[in-house]
């Protein structure tokens, strides 16, 4: 009888350890790998752990992660937006265009913002009223974007003319952070409060977990998946601005790229692609490793194609460890 009883109580405590360490993995996955990563970067490079290095690789996520913003609460829905690498450049050329045209900073800025909002707008009326594959209707419009980009440019590169304008960009918070990276984490910080804290905030996570359910619920699913797809268009209009406002130029292509990124670090903070599950402080976990993956590789003087195939491995691992940890959850 008491060996039965310790046998009981052995299994129980297995059990219970076993769901402890399935819920550090599941849900802290992302932090103990940054954390992990840093540690090494630090022994790897002296020079990694200098606050000007560390500035510089918030610098350098700031772009990514402000559109990593906006694809996060589209991902959540289960959605996604392809076309937000082509909107980065499309938003870059409107507001230079707009300048050398004799218009205001004010203008000009609105009207880089009013471009990513209305091809966001273009996305979710077609997949709204079409309910095609997002997927491959947003990879669609970044086709049509870049065309619209081309002819715009003549596929030249355009220069900002406003130098109050390349503040944004270059500009420093008492000299010591730069603006864009404020804005980012400003705004992770707000719609995270959002999707935490309001009734918007739980509609778009039962749309991504049960759409069927949402509508039955009276939750108005194409009203709130129309206005996921406007922040998105201008997560990445904004995005645009700052990479125009960073170099003072802008081109046809200038975000290629930043649409598998912000995917990455979107799955890699730990939101589903299968919808239901995220969070843009998660993101931001997602992209401090992505961006300290990427310094410490440049530190290392590793050549730039090993640092595009890291880049390939690292997004198929992502994808496949978001499908494992999905079945484990079920």
């Amino acid at each position: 009888m008491e060996n039965k009883r310790h046998s009981e109580l052995a299994e129980l405590s297995n059990t219970s350890f076993f769901r402890f360490t399935k819920n550090i993995l599941i849900n802290y996955s992302a932090l103990i790998i940054f954390v992990f990563l840093f540690v090494f970067a630090s022994i790897l490079s002296p020079e990694f752990l200098t606050i000007r290095n560390l500035l510089n690789i918030l610098w350098g996520i700031s772009v990514l992660g402000i559109i990593a913003i906006g694809q996060t609460v589209l991902m959540i829905t289960g959605n996604f937006d392809m076309s937000v690498a082509y909107i980065v450049g499309l938003s870059g050329i409107t507001t230079v265009m707009l300048q050398i045209h004799g218009a205001s900073l004010f203008l000009s800025v609105a009207g880089g913002l009013l471009a990513g909002i209305a091809v966001g707008a273009l996305n979710g009326l077609i997949i709204i009223f079409t309910n095609a594959n997002a997927f491959l209707i947003t990879l669609g419009t970044s086709s049509l974007v870049y065309s619209i980009n081309l002819i715009l440019t003549h596929a030249k590169t355009w220069y900002a003319t406003n130098e109050s304008f390349l503040i944004l960009g270059r500009g420093k918070f008492h000299g010591t952070i730069h603006y864009s990276v404020l804005i980012f984490f400003f705004m992770a910080l707000i719609i995270e409060f959002i999707l935490r804290n309001t009734i918007l905030g739980r509609s778009l996570f039962s749309i991504g977990l049960n759409i069927k359910a949402s509508k039955f619920s009276g939750i108005k699913v194409n009203n709130i998946k129309f206005g996921a797809y406007l922040f998105c268009g201008f997560c990445a209009a904004l995005a645009g601005l700052v990479m125009t406002a960073r170099t003072g130029s802008t081109v046809a292509n200038a975000g290629v790229g930043l649409e598998f990124d912000s995917l990455i670090v979107s799955v890699l903070g730990g939101t589903s692609l299968s919808g239901g599950r995220g969070g843009t402080l998660r993101t931001i976990v997602g992209i401090l490793i992505l961006g300290l993956i990427n310094n410490l590789l440049i530190l290392l003087n590793v050549q730039y194609e090993a640092q595009q195939i890291a880049k390939g491995l690292i997004f198929l691992i992502v994808v496949c460890a978001d499908g494992i940890l999905d079945t484990i959850r079920r």
